[in-house]
């Protein structure tokens, strides 16, 4: 599994933000960090379009008449892997 680089980032809050992630924090049992970072995943899905994801690459990759086998949805990347290991 890739280990993910993560980097230090300053952000300086008031406190009405202060004390709505300290509200959050609270709420879900997670850290301030990890609550800015699902805060920021949440703000992307609203105002990036989905198209703009590297992952819509995905979308259409097995092709629109592809044969695919009957455990597709659960072992799609295995075979998306193998799909496009020899291109």
């Amino acid at each position: 599994m890739a280990t993910l680089e993560k980097k230090p980032v300053q952000v300086y809050l008031g406190p009405k933000h202060l004390s709505i992630l300290d509200r959050v924090v609270e709420k879900l049992g997670i850290s301030k960090a990890e609550a800015l970072r699902q805060g920021l995943e949440s703000l992307e899905r609203e105002v990036v379009p989905i198209e703009e994801n590297p992952a819509w690459q995905l979308v259409g990759l097995a092709g629109e008449d592809a044969d695919l086998p009957e455990d597709w949805s659960v072992n799609h990347d295995r075979y998306l892997v193998e799909a496009t290991r020899n291109e």
